[in-house]
């Protein structure tokens, strides 16, 4: 997200605090020079004089802004995966999570605890499986990493689905419900960036 009036919007209307942490921290303010405060406030000045001064209503309205924020508000590392195209999964009981609105842990396989032979094993069959569900069925340990809000982050993925046009989502139960794969016992495990080519084993 680089977005500085989406950033201050998370910060302002989100609950998760780690959501707000990261927006806080990808935001920079800058206050305005003593100079800038002049020249905003020289052109407020005309607000009630119709005609003079050459401003339009949109100048004056930009230039109060600028006074009531103080500052100019940038992103850092604002070329961060810029053009980068993201997808992200979505199960089914993430979903059942948003519309109850409970929380959903977000889990992954632990391989931080896992001994070499495990992480050997991980390494050569992690992207044939795909599912941290699936992988903790074959006996394998995973983590919880965090417990949020599914609401949260569902709001969070719209909003910068609407204003960066990222992530993309993608319904991978629905995929295996669907998929005629099924037909040679294989399953749905992964999609191209874009949601068009499924890949399946």
């Amino acid at each position: 997200m680089q977005n500085p009036r989406i950033l201050r919007f998370l910060i302002e209307n989100t609950q998760d605090e780690t959501i707000k942490k990261h927006a806080k921290e990808k935001l920079k303010f800058t206050p305005l020079t003593l100079q800038e405060e002049a020249m905003y406030q020289g052109i407020v000045n005309y607000k009630n004089i119709p005609g003079l001064g050459g401003f339009s209503a949109d100048i004056i309205r930009a230039a109060e802004e600028k006074l009531e924020t103080g500052g100019n508000y940038t992103v850092h590392n604002s070329e961060f995966l810029t053009g980068a195209n993201i997808s992200i999964t979505l199960t089914k009981e993430f979903m059942e999570a948003v519309e109850n609105d409970a929380e959903f842990e977000l889990r992954f396989p632990d391989v931080e605890s896992y001994d070499a032979k495990t992480m050997k094993i991980y390494n050569e069959e992690w992207h044939k499986v795909g599912d941290v569900r699936e992988w903790e069925k074959l006996g394998y340990k995973v983590r919880t990493y965090k417990k949020i809000k599914a609401k949260e982050l569902w709001n969070l993925v719209n909003i910068c689905a609407t204003y960066s046009a990222e992530p993309g989502i993608f319904f991978i139960d629905n995929a295996n419900d669907m998929t005629n794969a099924q037909a040679y016992g294989q399953k749905v495990v992964a999609t191209n960036p874009c949601g068009k080519l499924l890949a399946s084993r």
